[in-house]
Formats: structure tokens, C-alpha cells, sequence
């Protein structure tokens, strides 16, 4: 059992990877983690959510990933469109 309270076993630690300039941004970066199988989640302050802007880092969207995967996390954002070693294609059915 976890000492904090709130928290449960199965919590993983996230890691910031990246922070974004707005939300679409983060959105776009959290597709392709989770298209690589990267679980990750946004942070958002409340002024981001409020007024949508970012302005000296006020209202910047962080993306998180599991502590263990961050680093693998960090390469799919500087090249998203690397292929994924493991995905093969499906068959066209007629």
C-alpha cells in the first residue's frame, strides 16, 4: 500500500516530455505517443484553460508519459514519423 493518501498501487509516475505553446499542439503530440503505444496524458494550468493563450510559458500544456517510458516517449516526439518497428499492415478485406 501506497503512504500517500488518494494514490493506489497501480498509479504510474509520469514524466514530463514535452511542453506545448496551446492545447491543439499537445493534442498532436499525445496522438502520435499513443499511436506508438505510449500512454500519455495533458497538464494543463488554469489559464490555458480559461483564455486559450500562452504567453511566457502562462497557459502551456504539458504532456506526460510513464516515468519507464519517457525516453522512448522523447523519440517519438522528435521524429514522429519514424515508422513503428512492430506494426504490420492489415489485409484489405473486399
Amino acid at each position: 500500500m501506497t503512504d500517500k493518501p488518494g494514490t493506489s498501487e497501480h498509479e504510474v509516475d509520469l514524466e514530463v516530455v514535452f511542453t506545448a505553446n496551446g492545447e491543439v499542439e499537445a493534442q498532436a503530440i499525445r496522438a502520435a505517443l499513443v499511436a506508438a503505444g505510449i500512454p500519455a496524458e495533458l497538464k494543463m494550468e488554469a489559464a490555458q484553460q480559461l483564455f486559450a493563450v500562452t504567453v511566457d510559458g502562462l497557459g502551456a500544456v504539458k504532456v506526460m508519459a510513464p516515468s519507464d517510458r519517457a525516453e522512448e516517449a522523447r523519440a517519438v516526439i522528435a521524429n514522429p514519423a519514424d515508422p513503428i518497428e512492430d506494426w504490420t499492415p492489415e489485409e484489405e478485406t473486399p
